[in-house]
């Protein structure tokens, strides 16, 4: 953690300030309250145990998708595809289950074949960038377009629940489900298999050779090169791990929240872990942190529309103001540097 605090100024701190001011006055200018709209916001989403579980049940979701993202970017690769590897692991993961017939045995299959699908995923963008130079921050928000297409039709064709109207796949068997640990709440271990994978992306990155090689060939890919060591190779594997990481989510996100597909599914959560990652300083440990407090702000922007009458958007925009804070303390302390 002392990564994230070292070389601030005066100047960071003002920029973060003015994000806050920005956030307050935009509760004022709804006509709430910003001590009851916080008040409304950290009751539903930590005070009780139903809360808490809203809270870690969004949480999977974005900081799978956010220690994608810092993957990538510790890499030097512009993964903005997180969205879309997300969708093809909830695909894989709805598609698995219900249709294996394997019981209980199906769910260590169903979370291999998400993570083995938002790889792939990742694929074409790999190819494009290293073959035909195609930047991969294009590539890849585009094939977000093809995935969010493909849920749409797995859900109208193969996966659609011949039972229902709704154009959704067939539920998840509870055998085959995660269960809640919590009666009465949606706590269920998969948020803690999500900060099991933080801490494991943070030794692989800070304490292992591979990890010291992967950040190298981010931070100055000729100068890896000179040293022997194969970019491209290092991309790809990036590549692959952070589509991976993001499939996983998605597969989770279907096995222990939705406990089905449907169109539009989990829209936002891939970009919601971008914006994690660079809240949190593209590190692992950080990522928890911001992670959680996006998860906190979706679980709680609809009691502090009901309750304090400030419209739920806002929620929305507050993260988006601390990210331009973190881009422009960034930009500030490289300029220094």
């Amino acid at each position: 953690m002392k990564r994230l605090f070292t070389g601030w100024s005066w100047i960071p701190w003002l920029t973060y300030g003015a994000a806050a001011g920005l956030s307050v006055a935009l509760v004022l200018i709804a006509g709430g309250s910003p001590a009851a709209s916080a008040r409304a916001l950290i009751e539903s989403s930590v005070l009780s145990a139903p809360a808490l579980g809203e809270s870690l049940s969004r949480l999977t979701g974005i900081l799978f998708s956010a220690l994608a993202a810092v993957l990538a970017f510790r890499g030097g690769v512009l993964n903005i595809g997180i969205e879309g590897q997300f969708l093809m692991g909830g695909i894989a993961a709805a598609a698995i289950g219900p249709m294996t017939g394997l019981g209980a045995a199906s769910m260590p299959l169903a979370l291999l074949a998400s993570a083995l699908a938002g790889a792939l995923a990742c694929l074409p963008a790999a190819w494009l960038s290293e073959s035909r130079g195609v930047p991969p921050v294009l590539s890849t928000i585009l094939l977000n377009l093809v995935f969010a297409a493909a849920v749409t039709w797995a859900v109208r064709g193969p996966l659609r629940d011949p039972a229902g109207d709704y154009p959704q796949s067939r539920p998840i068997p509870d055998e085959q489900a995660i269960s809640t640990m919590v009666p009465g709440t949606r706590i269920t271990p998969a948020p803690f298999l999500a900060l099991a994978a933080a801490a494991g992306l943070a030794v692989f990155l800070w304490k292992t050779s591979p990890g010291l090689k992967l950040r190298a060939a981010g931070d100055s890919p000729l100068a890896a090169k000179s040293a022997g060591l194969s970019d491209v190779k290092i991309r790809t594997w990036v590549f692959l791990g952070s589509g991976g990481l993001a499939g996983l989510g998605g597969g989770l996100e279907v096995l222990s929240v939705t406990r089905r597909l449907y169109d539009p599914f989990a829209t936002g959560t891939g970009y919601s872990g971008i914006a994690a990652a660079l809240l949190g300083a593209t590190d692992p440990l950080g990522a928890i942190l911001s992670s959680f407090f996006l998860a906190a702000l979706g679980a709680g922007s609809r009691a502090m529309e009901r309750e304090a009458g400030v419209p739920a958007a806002i929620a929305t925009i507050i993260p988006a103001l601390a990210v331009l804070a973190v881009l422009t303390h960034r930009a500030w302390r490289e300029r220094g540097q």
